[in-house]
């Protein structure tokens, strides 16, 4: 994409542009046991729970998914 700005004339040739920080993922269980698939919805709670106590917002992604027992939220806490 930046290479696209600087070849369209829209940034300068030196511009800093701005990457996505990487985010390390988050894996929830339930108080150290297995949630089951169908219970996403209270992982998610647990989730919000957990980045807030941190003091910050859990950001959910399409590449979430259940994995072993737990849910795992690629993008985690910002």
């Amino acid at each position: 994409m930046a290479s696209v700005l600087v070849l369209a004339g829209c940034v300068g040739q030196g511009a800093d542009i701005p990457q996505s920080s990487a985010r390390e993922a988050l894996r929830v269980t339930n108080a150290g046991q297995p949630f089951a698939n169908f219970e996403g919805a209270a992982a998610r709670k647990m989730a919000e729970g957990t980045c807030a106590g941190m003091g910050k917002r859990l950001v959910p992604s399409i590449y979430d998914r259940y994995e072993a027992g737990a849910w795992v939220y690629v993008e985690g806490c910002a």
